[in-house]
């Protein structure tokens, strides 16, 4: 089994027919394996989850959204899947899925069914190596779409420098380090423009936050690219923290980035701010620009 290609929505995900986005903490554990849906991102025609996929079973993980995920509302209707991106590595596998049409205003449930996980172990003499299923699933996943806000204010930025970066740990993302999500489910506007930070994954010793830009549609050479922006992360106990690019996509209008943040937050911790700045425009060749901002986020954390 291998991943799926990619589905076309250069002309689908963009600012312009951006709706928001509801926060999600909904995991699914299953066996060695957990399933977390980070967000739901609402869009004029469609609507994209991203997904985090966590394994302690040796060897890639491969997964076909299309055959291997099932999506319904609370009120019967069953949606189609597309894969928009993937990334996958030892033990992990992250994607963001494409659903054909909007959820209607009165659905207060999504119901996520993943199946069909795979993980492919390189063998001597194969090039492609085996592919074998992952137990444990099928993986249930339900998102309350009338969630609490998670909006807090944001604290005081700290007047001394970026803190101390711990050396972590490789892969970024394992299953044997992972604490829980935090729902965040954020954006901010700009002109033409929509930065969102999706959600807040913790780690025994970091957390990685991901982060999305749309950027106007049918307009490539306008394109945010916020892999390259200039993040800054600090809470309400004066802690800042090293922001470091993991994992990126970005595909006509839209771009997202896996952000890691170092150390871990402490269980203390009831804010943390988020500063988006300095985020570039244009495609290599074209003329450079930088969005307007900076976007500034406070996330309320729940109790540790």
């Amino acid at each position: 089994m291998t991943t799926a290609a990619p589905f076309a929505t250069e002309h689908l995900r963009d600012a312009a027919g951006f709706g928001g986005i509801v926060p999600s903490s909904a995991v699914a554990h299953g066996g060695e394996t957990l399933v977390a849906a980070l967000a739901v991102e609402h869009h004029g025609d469609g609507f994209v989850v991203p997904l985090l996929v966590l394994s302690g079973a040796p060897g890639l993980i491969e997964w076909d959204p299309s055959m291997g995920l099932t999506v319904r509302d609370d009120r019967g209707d069953r949606y189609d899947a597309h894969l928009l991106t993937s990334a996958s590595g030892l033990g992990q596998l992250t994607a963001s899925v494409w659903i054909d049409r909007p959820l209607p205003p009165d659905a207060r449930r999504l119901e996520m069914i993943v199946d069909g996980l795979a993980r492919v172990n390189p063998t001597s003499g194969e090039v492609r190596g085996v592919s074998r299923p992952v137990g444990g699933g099928p993986w249930n996943l339900v998102v309350d779409l009338l969630p609490e806000r998670t909006v807090a204010p944001v604290p005081p930025e700290p007047k001394d420098g970026p803190g101390v970066a711990l050396p972590g740990s490789v892969p970024v993302r394992a299953r044997a380090a992972f604490v829980d999500v935090v729902p965040v489910g954020q954006a901010k506007h700009g002109e033409g423009l929509a930065v969102c930070v999706m959600s807040l994954e913790r780690y025994w010793d970091r957390s990685v936050a991901t982060i999305v830009a749309l950027g106007p549609p049918d307009d490539d050479a306008g394109a945010p690219a916020v892999g390259r922006a200039e993040i800054t992360a600090w809470d309400d106990r004066g802690n800042r923290y090293d922001a470091s690019p993991v994992q990126g996509a970005s595909r006509g209008s839209w771009s997202e980035v896996a952000m890691e943040l170092v150390p871990a937050i402490p269980p203390d911790v009831a804010t943390l701010a988020l500063r988006v700045s300095d985020i570039p425009r244009g495609s290599e060749g074209a003329r450079r620009l930088t969005v307007p901002g900076p976007f500034t986020f406070g996330i309320r954390l729940p109790p540790g």
